[in-house]
Formats: C-alpha cells, structure tokens, sequence
C-alpha cells in the first residue's frame, strides 16, 4: 500500500515537473533570432520619435524609485546615453514621443475610496508612475487594467473612474488616462501625420458588472462586435500610416494567463491569487492552475470571453503588416509575430513571472523591464526589449528586431483626379423602395409612411469636392440606427451625412439576427416619415429655438469619400452642420463660439454655480418634442450652445437628429408592441401621453426643468400654439419634397393642428408628472441650501457662498406645493455646503432628502422638522439635526453618491406562466408583474409577481406569488415574501420511506397521490454581492393528503395511515445561503453555484412533530479551451431531517429530483446523498428565417442514494444517458433526456438546463 502511494505520488510529481520545466526566467530566444544583437541595426538611421511601452507597474518599490521606472525616466528624458548604450538619446525631448503605461496601475484592487486605510499607499504606487512623466513634452497615455477595475470586482466602474480623476487631476492634463469614463473605446489619437495610436480598454470586454454602453459616459460602442468595428474603422482610414494598438490583454502568452504554470504554481496555488500566500497544497491545490487552463478564469487567455476578444481583433489585425499591438497584463517581456501583426508584452514594470519556451513566440524574458518602439526617417519601425541593472541607472538591451517597414514619402508628381461636375444634377430614386407591402402586411405590421418611402423624388447630387469649400471625410458615427460620415469642410466646419434608410439591427440581440424579427425591425423604419426632418426647421425657427438644417441630396460614388465609398455612396441622406465646438458660422445653432455634448454639460454645471442651462429655452424645444411626436430624444440628440455672462456661461439646447418626427405606429403587431415598449408613441391627432413620449428624455427634463412652475409650462405651450401659425405649419411641412408631400402632407398638416390645440393641457399634464419628484443637484462649488416648510408647501433656495464664506447671489428658487410634489431630492456635491431647515406648522411637509457632498458640511434642522432625511458621511461635519429628522450617515462614499441618470419610470404589465411535471402534465398561465423604482433602491423599489396556472391533464391548479421589497431595513437589506398554493387534485409519488423500497410492476398510478397545500413565508434577506446573499424568516405551511382507492396508501407497507386526510399545519422558519458566480444564467459554461439551506417546522396541533432539514447543493462548470466546445458541469448536494417530521417532508430523490432515469421521488428518506455529472456538447448553430441559437447534446451519469431507519441496502441507485438540449436567440433554452435504470427508461423535459 505505502508502495503504490509512493508510485503514485511520484507520478503525479513528475507529470507536474514536466508540464513546468520548460519554463524560465532567463531571455529565451527562437533560433532564428539568436544572434540578433549581432544582426543589422538601425543606429546608423536617424529616430524621428519612440513609443515606451511599460504595463503592470501597480506595486513599485517602497524603499527607491523602482528601477524600471528609473531607466524608463532616463530613456524618456534622453539621459545617461552612455548607460543605455544609444547614440540618439543626446537629442532633446520629442514632443512626437509617447509614454504607454499599459494597466494594472494599482495593486491590487485599483485607488481606494479617499478615507481608505490604504488610499495614501495607492496614491504612491500611481504617483511614482507619473512622476516619469511629468513636464514629458510628449504624449503620456494610462490605459486600465482588470486591477483598476476593483481587481474585476462588483465596484470596478467607480474604482476605474476615481483612478481617472486622480491622474488627470495630478497630472493637470486631460486625455491621459483613456478610453475614458470607464468605456471600451476604441479611441484614436493621431499623434503625428504619421502615427496612430489606438487605446482600448480590454477590461470593459471582460468585465461581467456595471460597464457602460453607448451613448451613456459618452461612450462610442454598446457592443462587443461595435468596438471590433470601430477599431477596424480607425484602421481603414490611417492605411499606410504607422498604427499602435494600447490594451492591457493580450492574443498570445507563454505565461500563466496562457496556461502555462510552473512547479510551484502547483504546490503554492494560492500565489496566483497573491504574491506572498505561500501556503502548501500538494495535489488539491494542483486542481486550481489545472482549471485555469480550461477557462475558469476570465483573465486567461482559454477563457471563452476572452477568446471571443482574440478572435475578433486577430480577424481584423493578422493581415496588418503596418500595426503593433501593444500589451501587458503577463508580467514579462514577449515579442510574436503572428502572420502580419507584431504583438508586443510589456507587463514587467514591478512584477515578473517565468515564461515558457517557445510557443510561437520569437523572444520572451521573465524579468522586470519595459519595450520600447522606435520609428526611422527611412520608413523602418523596430522594438527594443530592457532590462534594468541594479538600481536603474543603467540597462540592458536584452532583444531588439524590426518589425516592418513603411516606403517613405517621396516627391510623386502631382496628378489631379478627373472628377465629376454635379453643379444643377439631379437624381430620381425612392428613399425605401422595399417598404411596399400588400394589404396583409399592412394590416399586421401597419400602414406607416410607405407610400412616402416608396415614391421616387426629385434629389441634388452633393458634390463633396465643392460643398463647404470641400469636403474630407474624418470618421463614420451614427447611432444605434443611422449611418452617418462625418466630414470636415474647408471652410473649417465639421459636417455630417447620415442615411436616410437606416439599420435597426444594432439593437436587436445577437441571435434574433437573420431572422423574421430582423425583417420586422427593418419594416418598422417606415414607421418613420423619411422626410419629417425637413418640416421642423422653419416651425423651430418660429418659435425661437435652435435646430439643425439638414439638406436632402444625393452622395456620389465619388473617390474622395475614400474608403466609405461602399458605405454611403450611391445613396440618399442628409448633409446638415454637426453643431460641435464652434459654431459661430450658424444663425440657426445661435453663432455660439462653443457647442459642447450633455456629458460635457454636466461636468460644466457641476464645476462653477455660475453656469446655468437657459430652462425656459430647454422647455419650449421638449414641448415642441412633444407636439411633433419625437420620442427619441436621448442625451446624445442634444448639443448645447454656450454663451458667456458676466460670470459663468448660460448653455441654450440644440436639438438634433430629428429622424423620429411624426412616427407612425399603426398595424397589430406595433401596437401590441407599443404596450410593452411604451415610449413608441404614435403621431395620432391627440397627445395621448406626454409622459410615455418623454421616457426617453426623462432625466434630462428632471435635471433641466427643475426650476419652472406650471405656469412656465402652460407660458411656453400658449407661446408655442400662437406662434406656429396654420401659415407656419402649412409651409413648413411643404419643405418634402413635393412627391412625398402629396402622399402624408395634408396628413401631417392636420395633426400638427389638431395636437397644437392640446399642448397647453398635454404640458401642464406633463409639468404635474415631473413635479410628483424633483431633484436639485448644487455644485463642487459652496452653496447654501434653505428650506422652509410652510403649511401646504416648501420653499427651496440655494444661494452661492463666496470666498470670504459669505451668502450671496441665489442659483435656484422654487416653491413646491404639498399636492404636487411628494419627494424633494437635493443633492449639495463637494465643496463646503450649509443646510439649514426650518418649519412652520408643516403637519402635510413634502418628504426632503439632502445628500451631502465630499466636502465638510454645516447641516442645522430645527427640532420640529419633519419628513427630512440626511445622507452624508459620519466623520468631517457638523450636523444639528431635530429630533423628527433621520440620520443616514455611514462611513462609505456611497453616502455622497449622485447620479443625474437615476430616474427609471415604474414598469407593470402581464407575464405568461408555464410549468410542467410528469404526473399533472402542462400547467399554462398568465401572471401579472410589478417593478417599482425608488430613491437609491437597487435594483428596484419593489418588484412583485402573481401568476396562476392550470393543468388541463390533471385538472390541478395553483397559484404563486412572489414579492421582494429592496433595502427596506437598510442597504441591501429586503424583505421577500412569497405564497403557493396547490389545488387538491396537484399530484405527488410515494413509494415509501428507504433506499429499496419495491416498485410494483412499475406502476406510478399505484404511488400517486393528490395533495392541497398552501405556503407563505417572509423572508429577511441580505445581499453582500450581487452573487452572494443570505436570508432568514417566519412561515406557514399548510398540507392535506386525500386518500385514493386500491393504492400504495391502502396497503400495509404504508405506516403513515394516520397522515392521510388529516390537514396539518406548520409554524415554519427557513435560512438560506446563496452563491451565483456562473457567466451565463442561461447556458452556464464557467463557475460556481452552492446553496444552503436550514429550515424548521413545527406543526400546530396533531402530532406536534417538529423537524430541522439541513440542505447544501453545488454546482461547477467549465469549457476547456478545446477545438470543439464543451462544457463540463457537476453537480453534487445532501439533505438531512433531525427529529419527526410527516412522509411528505422526507428527502427524495427521483426524475424531478437529482436522479434521472427513475419516476418522481422514487426513494425518500431522512437523509439523501446525490451527484449529478454532465458533458455538454455543442453540435451546431441554428439559424433560419424562424429562429436562430444553438443545438447541442449532453450525456450525463447520476448517481445517489437515501438513508432512513427502515432496513435497506446501502446500494447506491445510478441513472444514465443522452440528451438534447436548444437554445432559442440564445435567451431561452430547452433540454429533454432519456435516462435509463435499471428500474426503466424515462424522458425529462426541462426549460434551461438541468442544472
């Protein structure tokens, strides 16, 4: 015995010395690189700029200047050229130089909160990497890393974000740490004419939390495929340029985010978690680096998400001879070239880690050191890899290779491209020639604008060479539908042609694409009046608000649009200015020096309390929204004129892309449509509802109507209707062209003039909507708010604090009476703020919640003050509050957190219901769901379920409701409460209690029973995590048993006689906890799941039995990087009864339960054991007009037993076999099994996987 343990602990030994013994530290390289320093070099060119490569610096030196960044510094300053061994660094600093530092700047959880324990030590670590660059002449770039996203973590964006704000703010520069606001990119930096740099944040690809999504944080993709996109787009138009890619992820790695681990990753598993965790697990702790290599981590390279981020930049890069992809994240230094592309890692800044051999690769080191990339005055781009010595001062050149080489630019006679003359050409075509349809697709889908779509008209060639003095075309843009190309004019203004067919693709779900649902989104763009656009310019001009002026015309298949020639050539669209920065060239943007973005805008009033947005200007351009019908009025459809007073700014709204203008949702299927997507409002002739039309614009009016009354409101309507005169209206619409008029216009006349004569009741109708909660944000400036709380009102002012801390100018004004507001929200931001609070007999006070800022707060509420709630921070500020206000201090930032994007309007509508079980058959059903939104409740208010089913097998009924109140008894603390019933013809099996209780001729009528039961439960639950929750409460259970004739019950191997027809009912107490870390809920392929449960009952009455069931089940998955996919799951669980408790409360195990290939609940008992395991297969994809997602097979083996007091054997009971499963659109899956026993063979059908 000690013999074969020795044997086989040698094995194993040996096989992990083998996989590791390919791995060094020392410079490795592939033989044909061997003698590269003896090779040709580059020192006799001349250097015309160099990019520095360092990533993953985040925990330098504590006790010097870590000596990477030692011999960075020199190298960036051009110091010590006779310790660096380089000729060229005696040249000044070049401005056209770069500084990449590629992630993971912060150990290990990215920059604390400013009241961390740990912040100042964080600060060192960023500061050290900026101090190399700070005065830098060039260009310094931080790009994040999975550790400045909270090391991956629920609390990443901010973490992300606050790392942000700390470097630019240290560095005063703006545009260094990027992408911004926590986006994924891509973001284009055009260092030279010949150097592009593009920066992506590869976190945000991986990252399972919070992230943003185009269009919010003025993000520019919502999607993984839009990022792979833009970025091929960027490369399109800089062909023959030099391109750097800068992201923290790589493609290739011969270190352990690639798979490979060393002997001790095997015995000190835990060092991959943290440096110094040098904790010993032979054998066990092998398992952990095992599945890493099969894509349990996301941050390795054989994760699935991960590999879908590999092969979407390998498809648009292998072929790129003229692009580096710059990288870090191993901490090494490695150098391949894969086909074209030259991939670069350079994550050795503080950390270094063994790499193997090999691999692919053409040079790899596992040390401390940094890349550096040189581009020559002859075209020639070439890499240097290097080392530190010592304390830095010196280095070593440890590789160096050429990468490619661009021709240089010589003199080439120049040679003009004959191009068309479109002066006075036109051009006859259909805007949407494919939206015709017969009479029963009208019906279905609606009448729309159709015949508008389908009529030719008459349409002007834009020449692009004469337009604006010319035209250069600089990106393509658009939104989640429109195509559009923005092009810089030689007159020095930017403008932009967008289609006027658009793709609604874009924001259906990957596997609703190619399908029927695509042709139904496409057919809805008819919905939209092709050329509604063209009718607001003059009725906008009238009622004195700003708007673009988009020219209808014909883009030629011109040369000059360069490489979006295939995108929008030969088509029609629109030319209009893009109102950006300055737009003093155009009456109708105001000749405003300055338009800036709503992102930029909030930074602005966020930053001086002398800025101000013109509300009553803002007002009348929402309420003209409102009577054209445009919902699609989101926070990118705005740009803001900036105007400047005597003090501060006053920004004036311009509307844009007002594409949506008189939609029409007509048909069955978009009005069905239109009840669960409310905002789709139809241009009818009356204003249906003002608030659904809004919902698209519904922070902006909360944020940028704050400080009008109803009278503002019911002004601005009046002034509106008097201006847009029937002459106004008529001639407006008259600007279609006349083919498209004579098909919609005397249509579009009439309801613009019907819907004017109800915009004063529609506004004052919307001002009471806005009114019901308002919310007032201060600055990071010092304000002081005062509150009075009169009998049937409350007066808010905020008054500015000047810098001898004196009271002076008001910002905000507003009295907020008792029968309109229920909820007041201020919010003071940073600076030193004041509140003071103060009532007079205010029984009826509207509820006030004041959120401090960052800053030390002076907050006073008198003693009789009601309904008031203050959230601030514990420490740093004085607080003199009445005893009827509530305190919500806590020593968490999150006190302070405010987010001008937090209104959502309360969601409610019906829900189908289905379950399914062998014995009662198919329950079909409908429910009825809430969700309620609330102040800083997460994810909602509330959220509440009842649904009812029936099953026409068995005739049973039930009923299920489900409630769960969020942070009701604090943050993330809720209250679930829950009640079932089951009529009395809902059936259960019974074979007895033991692990070989007989199945007679396997008759399952003959174990049938019918059971009423009725359960209701509270539960007090607690979320640590997302992923992690816990939670305990009271309950009421209530059973009854009827007895049939000539079955099991009736027999005397059934000792439970006295439970049957007598109703018993249970005082109950349930615990639970919870642990979801699985990537997808739908088809889990890596993860974790475990949940434990304690439950107690105490029957009332009876038999008073009283029972503890203890119940722990886990869950594991993993896809191992193999060429074909397949997933492995397990599963394995036990539960046990302490004390008495009735038949129907034993543990069991069957077909619904655990074991597969045996009838429900075919062996019960006091306790149960059971593991199920799965291979999962994926055959093919399914795509066809009907449905697209996956078909796969599994084949699964399970196996358990029970346990009780009768005699039995101790056989464990095994079920095996095949099964099937589909994924619909890749939301919604099916499985059915057939498992076979040896007691019989059964089909299971299952929605989602079984487990």
């Amino acid at each position: 015995m000690k013999i074969n343990s020795l044997i086989t602990g040698f094995g194993v030994f040996s096989l992990l010395f083998l996989a590791s013994s390919c791995s060094t530290r020392k410079p490795w390289y592939e033989k044909s690189q061997r003698s590269w320093a003896t090779a040709g070099s580059p020192d006799s060119l001349k250097l015309l700029y160099s990019v520095f490569l360092v990533g993953d610096v985040g925990n330098p030196d504590k006790n010097r200047q870590e000596p990477t960044l030692k011999l960075l510094q020199n190298q960036v300053n051009h110091r010590n050229e006779a310790a660096i061994a380089r000729a060229d660094t005696a040249n000044t600093t070049r401005e056209e130089d770069a500084v990449i530092f590629l992630g993971d700047n912060i150990y290990e959880s990215g920059l604390p909160e400013p009241d961390a324990v740990d912040r100042k030590e964080k600060e060192r670590r960023i500061i050290e990497q900026m101090n190399v660059v700070k005065g830098f002449r060039g260009r310094a770039i931080f790009v994040p890393g999975n550790h400045d996203w909270h090391e991956m973590g629920p609390k990443g964006l901010e973490t992300v974000n606050r790392e942000e704000r700390f470097v630019e703010e240290y560095l005063k520069a703006g545009d260094v740490f990027l992408p911004s606001n926590g986006c994924g990119g891509p973001v284009e930096i055009r260092m030279n004419n010949d150097l592009v740099i593009i920066a992506i944040d590869t976190q945000w690809w991986l990252h399972k939390y919070e992230k943003p999504l185009a269009p919010d944080n003025g993000c520019s993709v919502s999607s993984r495929p839009e990022l792979i996109s833009q970025v091929k787009d960027i490369i399109l138009r800089n062909k023959g340029k030099n391109i750097l890619i800068a992201q923290h992820h790589p493609l290739f790695s011969n270190g352990t985010h690639g798979g490979h681990f060393t002997l001790k990753d095997y015995f000190f598993p835990l060092t991959l978690l943290r440096d110094n965790a040098y904790i010993p697990l032979p054998l066990i702790g092998s398992i952990y680096p095992l599945l890493r290599q099969y894509g349990i981590a996301r941050q390795d390279l054989s994760n699935k998400d991960y590999q879908q981020l590999k092969r979407g930049l390998l498809s648009i890069l292998e072929d790129e001879k003229n692009v580096v992809l710059a990288t870090g994240h191993e901490h090494a230094l490695q150098f391949n070239k894969y086909k074209d592309l030259n991939h670069i890692i350079s994550g050795a800044g503080s950390k270094s880690n063994r790499l193997i051999k090999g691999n692919g690769a053409s040079f790899t080191h596992g040390t401390k050191g940094f890349a550096r990339v040189n581009y020559y005055d002859n075209g020639q781009c070439w890499v240097e890899f290097w080392e530190p010595e010592g304390d830095g001062a010196k280095g070593k050149l440890m590789y160096r290779t050429p990468l490619y080489a661009i021709p240089p630019k010589g003199i080439v006679e120049a040679r003009e491209e004959k191009l068309m003359n479109y002066k006075d050409s036109t051009k006859v075509l259909a805007a949407g020639d494919s939206y015709r349809a017969g009479k029963f697709q009208r019906q279905l889908y609606g009448e729309h604008y159709r015949e508008s779509w389908a009529t030719p008209v008459k349409v002007k060639y834009l020449d692009p060479s004469v337009f604006a003095g010319g035209l250069t075309p600089v990106k393509m843009g658009g939104g989640h539908q429109t195509t559009s190309l923005q092009l810089q004019g030689k007159d020095g203004n930017l403008y932009q042609f967008r289609l006027i067919d658009k793709d609604p693709s874009r924001l259906l779900p990957e596997g609703f694409l190619k399908t029927f649902a695509e042709d139904f989104v496409q057919d809805q763009i008819s919905s939209a009046h092709p050329y509604g656009a063209m009718a607001v310019p003059d009725m906008a001009k009238a009622i004195g608000i700003y708007y673009a002026s988009p020219q209808l015309v014909y883009m030629p298949n011109s040369s000059l649009l360069g490489p979006y020639i295939q995108q929008v050539g030969g088509k029609m669209g629109y030319i209009e200015a893009r109102p950006d920065e300055d737009v003093s060239d155009f009456k109708s943007f105001g000749n405003a020096a300055n338009a800036i973005s709503t992102k930029k805008l909030y930074e602005k009033l966020r930053d001086d309390n002398d800025n101000e947005v013109d509300q009553k200007m803002f007002l009348k351009a929402r309420l003209f929204d409102i009577l054209i019908g445009d919902w699609d009025r989101h926070e990118d459809q705005w740009r803001w004129a900036e105007f400047k007073k005597e003090k501060g700014s006053v920004y004036r709204p311009i509307p844009r892309d007002r594409d949506q203008a008189f939609a029409k949702y007509d048909g069955l299927l978009p009005s069905i449509a239109s009840k669960a997507i409310p905002d789709l409002q139809s241009f009818t002739y009356d204003i249906n509802n003002a608030v659904q039309l809004s919902i698209a614009a519904r922070n902006l009016d909360r944020n940028f109507l704050n400080k009008l009354s109803a009278d503002d409101f019911l002004k601005a309507a009046d002034e509106i209707s008097a201006k847009l005169t029937d002459a106004v209206i008529t001639s407006s619409v008259k600007k279609m062209p006349p083919e498209a008029f004579a098909q919609s216009g005397e249509e579009i006349i009439a309801k613009l003039k019907s819907r004017r004569g109800q915009l004063s009741t529609a506004a004052v109708k919307y001002y009471e909507a806005l009114s019901k909660v308002v919310t007032v944000a201060g600055t990071d400036k010092k304000e002081f708010f005062k509150i009075e709380q009169l009998p049937e009102s409350t007066k808010v002012q905020i008054f500015k604090i000047d810098s001898n801390e004196k009271v002076s100018n008001k910002i905000f004004e507003r009295t907020f009476h008792s029968n309109e507001t229920k909820e007041i929200n201020l919010f003071a931001l940073a600076g030193k703020d004041s509140l003071t609070v103060t009532d007079r007999d205010a029984a009826r006070a509207i509820k006030v919640r004041f959120v401090g800022g960052d800053g030390k707060d002076d907050i006073n509420t008198s003693a009789t003050s009601q309904h008031v709630i203050v959230y601030d921070n514990k420490e740093g500020n004085h607080i003199n509050a009445g005893k009827r206000t509530t305190l919500r201090l806590s020593k968490d930032d999150s006190a302070n957190f405010y987010d001008p994007d937090a209104f959502e309007y309360d969601k409610k509508g019906p829900i189908p219901y289905g379950d399914f079980n062998g014995d009662d058959g198919l329950f079909v059903g409908l429910g009825y769901g809430i969700k309620k939104y609330g102040f800083r409740k997460d994810p909602y208010a509330y959220e509440t379920d009842l649904a009812g089913a029936y099953a026409p097998k068995s005739g049973a009924y039930l009923f299920r409701y489900r409630g769960t109140f969020y942070s009701v008894l604090g943050k993330n603390n809720d209250i679930i409460a829950t009640a079932k019933y089951n009529s009395p013809k809902y059936t259960i099996n019974y074979y007895g209690e033991g692990n070989s209780t007989e199945n007679i001729d396997n008759d399952n009528l003959f174990y049938r029973l019918r059971t009423q039961n009725l359960s209701a439960s509270l539960l007090f639950q607690h979320r640590f995590t997302k992923a992690f929750k816990m939670g305990i409460g009271p309950g009421f259970e209530y059973y009854k048993v009827t007895r049939p004739e000539k079955r099991f019950v009736n027999t005397a191997a059934f000792p439970e006689k006295e439970q049957v027809e007598v109703p018993a009912r249970f005082g109950t107490v349930r615990s639970y906890l919870d642990i979801d870390f699985v990537d997808n809920p739908v088809f889990p392929g890596s993860g974790v799941k475990f949940r434990t449960e304690a439950n107690y009952f105490n029957e009332s009455g009876g038999t008073n039995f009283n029972s503890l069931q203890l119940k722990t089940i886990g869950s594991f998955y993993a896809t191992p990087n193999f060429s074909f996919p397949v997933t492995l799951a397990l599963r394995a669980g036990a539960a046990k009864n302490y004390g008495d408790y009735k038949f129907y409360q034993t543990n069991s195990l069957g077909s619904n339960s655990y074991l597969r290939g045996y009838r429900n609940n075919r062996f019960s008992g006091r306790s149960y054991v059971f593991q199920n395991t799965e291979l999962r297969f994926k055959l093919t994809d399914l795509r066809n007009y009907i449905f697209t997602g996956n078909l796969g097979v599994f084949g699964f083996y399970d196996s358990g037993r029970v346990y009780s007091a009768s005699a039995e054997s101790g056989n464990w009971h095994h079920g095996y076999g095949p099964g099937v499963w589909i994924n619909f659109y890749n939301k919604f899956l099916v499985t059915t099994a057939y498992g076979i026993s040896g007691e019989g063979k059964y089909f299971t059908f299952t929605a989602g996987m079984p487990f």
